[in-house]
């Protein structure tokens, strides 16, 4: 089926969620197709059981050699905890009402514009430290990938793909987007999977989960650059990014793209069930000096390529004729399957066809008070110091692993387009097995998250259903 922004909009005024081409409801013709792409991977991880990765990952070398250089800002008091983690923005309304958007005014305070104007890439845990007069560890001392393949320096391929395929309550979740990508050609699906594989081991995904928002800016937690706060009218989870946030601390661009990144990823493992998200982007007050290009390409990149066919809708909220300028820049990077998904939203009304106001936020005139973040407690990441219990969650995975791999060979060539057969069941039920070993395996794995700590996800990391407001 050919996805159009037609049959998209359409989607979200029935609230009817079109199941085509989706997991579950896959034609007979789909199924074979799935099939034979998870033959070519699973003929490829055989024959590359061994096969290593270098890891060249230049976000964080440039972090860990560039953060600690960085200087303290004067100009704000950093030692007021209370002032550190409130909200940096505050409403108003009237005044200078943005256009015809119907929206609250929102209108900075002192605080939130010292935030923006300073340069300093403080982390979390450099805040922690400095606040506490110590040295406080929330993190172990060094990183290791696995118990069997220990050496940081390099990631196994076939680690790689099961960590991140079996992310997901079903690996087909994950796997069945890059068929989506390529039209169903299997062999362009395999060739992408080939290359986010080799993406993901080449920038040490592991570890930036591993590290979380412990190693990353301070300062961009708190601004709320980036947040997962309800859900759109089909139930998919929604993300609020508030874009012109970035420019005035752009000055270190690696920043912004490790976080971005950390965002995908811990959106990405909180919403396991969900094969697609909702994106509500704020470029309201938008001008060419606030919001950089090459985030702007980044992040299109990361939609396009790395975590391809996960958009439900991507609702962009402008207020600026010089946009359409910016918009010509970036329009031809985008694929048709995203471009068919993008909308543009002027009035509150825009964008009530898609989220409604419970879920919309409020400093846009909604009614969802968002909570900004928790500063992390000494004993948040308890479990990423207990190695025995890791290794023995390492070793249960690695067994439902093969499992669902040995499943997956069985029912490839034995697939006869049955929908409901032996093969079919026995597959899905190692696949429930795979979800449980690797959600156990993450307590150890993935550092607790702003939404853990927000009581946002359950005991197994996992999105909690969002109350209607």
């Amino acid at each position: 089926m050919t996805i159009t922004q037609a049959s998209v909009i359409q989607e979200y005024k029935t609230r009817t969620h079109n199941t085509d081409e989706s997991p579950g409801y896959f034609t007979t013709d789909e199924l074979q197709k799935l099939a034979n792409l998870w033959s070519l991977i699973i003929d490829y991880l055989a024959a590359n059981k061994d096969k290593q990765i270098t890891v060249n990952s230049e976000l964080l070398e440039r972090v860990k050699n560039t953060w600690p250089d960085l200087r303290q800002d004067e100009t704000i008091d950093m030692q007021d905890n209370e002032q550190v983690t409130r909200r940096a923005w505050k409403f108003t309304k009237g005044e200078s009402t943005v256009r015809k958007l119907g929206l609250l005014n929102r209108k900075p305070v002192d605080h939130e514009r010292q935030l923006l104007e300073r340069h300093v890439c403080e982390t979390t845990q450099e805040y922690v430290d400095r606040v506490s007069g110590h040295h406080v560890p929330l993190l172990p001392t060094s990183y290791f990938p696995s118990f069997k393949y220990p050496d940081n320096a390099t990631r196994n391929w076939r680690d790689v793909f099961w960590a991140i395929a079996s992310a997901k309550q079903h690996p087909d979740i994950w796997v069945h987007r890059y068929l989506r990508a390529n039209g169903w050609d299997t062999n362009k699906a395999f060739v992408c999977i080939q290359s986010v594989i080799e993406w993901r081991a080449a920038q040490a995904l592991d570890q930036i989960n591993w590290e979380g928002d412990i190693c990353l800016g301070f300062d961009e937690q708190r601004l709320g650059i980036l947040q997962l706060v309800g859900h759109d009218k089909l139930g998919f989870p929604l993300t609020y990014f508030r874009v012109c946030r970035i420019m005035p601390r752009a000055n270190q661009s690696f920043v912004f793209k490790r976080y971005l990144i950390h965002q995908f990823e811990t959106i990405q493992h909180i919403t396991r069930s969900h094969s697609r998200i909702t994106m509500l982007c704020d470029f309201t007050g938008f001008s060419m000096d606030n919001t950089p290009f090459n985030i702007v390409h980044f992040l299109v990149t990361l939609g396009t390529k790395h975590y391809a066919e996960s958009t439900s809708v991507l609702i962009l909220l402008v207020d600026s004729w010089l946009f359409a300028n910016f918009w010509s820049l970036i329009r031809p990077f985008l694929d048709a399957s995203l471009s068919a998904r993008i909308v543009f939203a002027k009035t509150m009304n825009d964008v009530l066809v898609f989220i409604d106001k419970s879920q919309v936020p409020e400093e846009l005139g909604g009614l969802n008070k968002i909570d900004m973040m928790k500063v992390p407690e000494v004993n948040d990441n308890c479990k990423l110091f207990d190695e025995k219990r890791r290794q023995m969650a390492e070793i249960e995975w690695r067994e439902k692993v093969e499992k669902f791999e040995e499943a997956t060979r069985i029912w490839c060539t034995r697939f006869n387009g049955d929908k409901s057969d032996t093969y079919s069941d026995v597959r899905d039920n190692a696949a429930h097995e795979l979800d449980r070993a690797e959600c156990h395996l993450g307590q150890f794995t993935r550092a607790r998250t702003q939404y853990a700590r927000l009581n946002m996800v359950d005991s197994n990391g996992q999105l909690r259903p969002f109350p209607t407001k």
